[in-house]
């Protein structure tokens, strides 16, 4: 387009200069012309000088003249108008030129617009043309995509064939699969359903195999000799344990100023016994502390005869006691039982008893040389059988690592003492409570158990252990809150409409878990020395009476006739 507007431009210039070059000629024609009636007219003037000349000269012959003169001034009159009209036309031609001048500087300006405009043009002309040449390269590319395509296309369709008879075939799969996920779903229901009613199951069989067994029961164990001058003939013929297949494990006798004394219980652990041994025969109670129950397990003894060792442990996995593996069974039991559904928030407390006091052993800053007094501690039972201390530390535990941190502070606070029976004698009565909360969204059960762990403070004779002073006061509150603890379970085996939880603070804390569908415990540890047959003698009739208890359903028939064989032996023991 543009050449072609360049050629006919080019043609355009050529006509008019061309025209230009006619309007040229015609000027100078015009101009010999003019030049030739100036001339001419000169020539005429010339004439008409001598025709004066002539006329003056022949005025005399006018009249002869007068037809001469006459045609001279009609060729005259003719001449003039001729050149009226040739001035009329060099006038016009005149025009014609200014005309033909603005047209040919009309068209002068255009020409240089066009050439400004061809100019631009060839620059666009260019780039397009690189344009072109790039959109060719790309379209030659993309021509390759496309066949490269098309080839994949043709592939791709062939599969799509394959997989629309695979996905025929694997709707056909899915249908048959839909079914059998529908059945197992349906089968599934009913085993979660059949879980839960198991569980349900196991928790009443569970409590009803801990209350055949007794909600009150009493395990006996024997501390080891401490060193190897206390291991003389004397000394290991004090205890011995029954051969018979009815008291095997279950009996213990005791030789004191020559009688032999014999006793039996729920179980007897012997010397040899391990802490696992201990503890496997007792973590069913745990268990019933995470279905909801409320549990307690005392250790009851004379100073030194392994409570705390029983209780606590000591470092060494192998060692721990009671506490420490208590928690980790129910850690571990509430961790398996999430995938029911079950989820379990636990609270940890501890305190203990000194001279009927009330002490918060995870107070901030408590130290065992805290002396007594200070801050009063209250305790409340609601209608739910639930128990409270006014300001006690209450912590919420999550691992058995939490535990630990709380039992070694508190193991630091405790109060102890010297006595003539221990270089280190608890003097207080520890009190380590969890409390259990449980709940299954999925099912709506809720529980809330409470798991109380007590060593007790050493039993002993004011004359066995020569306390006197604040010794001695200790001494006097330990044993009768241990007597207040007997009266107690007494009392709540006979039925009797009063029961005397307020004659000791102890009794009073743990009121809502003794009696009842309450789970108790008694571990009486007693000491293998024939210096201290008189101390175990006392130990082992105190936890007779309590094993010949019956709360909550009846005893065995064997070992109530166990238990009235040991009354009678009260009586000259």
């Amino acid at each position: 387009m543009v050449q072609d507007t360049n050629k006919r431009l080019q043609e355009y210039n050529s006509s008019l200069q061309q025209y230009n070059s006619n309007l040229q000629a015609d000027t100078s024609k015009n101009g010999e012309i003019i030049s030739k009636l100036q001339r001419e007219k000169s020539a005429m003037m010339e004439a008409m000088t001598n025709l004066k000349d002539l006329n003056n000269s022949m005025k005399n012959q006018l009249d002869s003249s007068m037809s001469s003169q006459k045609e001279a001034i009609r060729v005259k009159e003719e001449l003039r108008k001729e050149v009226e009209c040739l001035r009329a036309d060099l006038q016009q031609v005149r025009e014609d030129r200014d005309q033909s001048v603005a047209q040919l500087n009309t068209l002068t300006a255009e020409l240089a617009t066009y050439s400004e405009q061809a100019r631009k043009s060839s620059k666009d002309s260019e780039l397009l043309r690189i344009k072109a040449a790039a959109f060719e390269e790309t379209c030659s590319s993309q021509q390759e995509q496309i066949e490269t395509l098309q080839k994949q296309l043709a592939v791709a369709t062939e599969k799509l064939k394959h997989a629309d008879v695979t996905a025929i075939e694997a709707m056909t799969g899915y249908e048959s699969q839909k079914e059998t996920i529908k059945d197992l779903e349906e089968r599934l229901a009913y085993a979660e359903f059949q879980i839960i009613e198991a569980d349900k199951l196991r928790k009443k069989l569970h409590n009803t195999i801990l209350e055949l067994k007794g909600n009150i029961r009493v395990f006996c164990r024997v501390r080891p000799f401490l060193s190897d001058t206390d291991s003389n003939g004397q000394e290991e013929a004090i205890i011995s344990y029954p051969s018979s297949v009815e008291n095997a494990g279950r009996g213990i006798d005791l030789m004191n100023q020559g009688q032999k004394c014999s006793f039996s219980y729920d179980k007897v652990f012997d010397h040899s016994a391990s802490q696992d041994d201990v503890f496997v025969e007792m973590s069913q109670l745990v268990q019933s502390a995470l279905d909801g129950y409320k549990v307690c397990i005392f250790a009851y003894g004379q100073t030194g005869s392994g409570k705390t060792y029983t209780m606590m442990g000591k470092p060494g996995r192998d060692q721990k006691g009671i506490i420490p593996r208590s928690l980790e069974q129910i850690f571990k039991t509430s961790q398996s039982l999430e995938s029911q559904g079950w989820k379990y928030c636990m609270q940890a407390s501890m305190l203990e008893i000194y001279n009927e006091t009330i002490r918060d052993l995870l107070a901030p800053g408590r130290s065992s040389s805290e002396m007594p007094g200070g801050k009063q501690y209250t305790i409340k039972h609601d209608s739910q059988g639930n128990t409270t201390v006014s300001d006690l530390t209450t912590t919420n535990v999550f691992s058995t690592a939490d535990v630990t941190s709380l039992l070694e502070k508190a193991s630091h606070s405790r109060s102890v003492g010297k006595t003539q029976m221990n270089e280190q004698s608890s003097r207080s009565h520890f009190v380590f409570t969890l409390k259990i909360f449980g709940s299954n969204e999925s099912t709506g059960q809720q529980v809330q158990g409470v798991l109380n762990l007590i060593d007790l403070a050493g039993s002993e004779r004011l004359t066995k252990s020569g306390a006197t002073g604040e010794r001695l006061k200790e001494t006097q509150a330990i044993n009768k809150s241990l007597s207040a603890l007997s009266d107690v379970i007494f009392a709540i085996a006979k039925n009797d409409d009063h029961v005397p939880f307020r004659n000791s603070k102890l009794t009073y804390l743990l009121q809502p878990c003794l009696g009842g569908d309450s789970k108790t415990l008694m571990f009486v540890n007693v000491s293998p020395e024939a210096s201290s047959a008189g101390e175990t003698l006392c130990s082992l009739r105190f936890a007779s009476r309590v094993n010949a208890c019956e709360i909550g359903v009846a005893r065995r028939q064997t070992q109530s006739k166990s238990s009235s064989d040991n009354s009678n032996r009260l009586s000259y023991g």
